[in-house]
């Protein structure tokens, strides 16, 4: 993701698939987890990214690391699924 404009619409796309799918009272409870813990999950994800080639591209992963790593990302989709966005 290099710029705001394309992290800003992911977030987006992810916030509507979340709701679409009913998830957004779980995801919305393990926002607050990942605030205190997204940096070890980025870091997991990076070392398995090997292993799921094929089952999800490299940029989806990348932007699941970017996403862990940021606090304001993680604020921003909290605020669409609280549709507040």
């Amino acid at each position: 993701m290099n710029s705001e404009a394309e992290r800003q619409a992911w977030i987006e796309t992810l916030s509507r698939r979340i709701e679409a799918l009913g998830l957004s009272p779980i995801v919305l409870s393990l926002i607050e987890s990942a605030h205190a813990f997204g940096f070890l999950g980025s870091q997991a994800l990076l070392m398995a990214q090997p292993l799921m080639t094929g089952i999800v591209n490299d940029a989806t992963v990348e932007r699941t690391v970017a996403l862990l790593d940021s606090p304001e990302l993680l604020e921003q989709l909290k605020a669409y699924l609280e549709g507040e966005g």
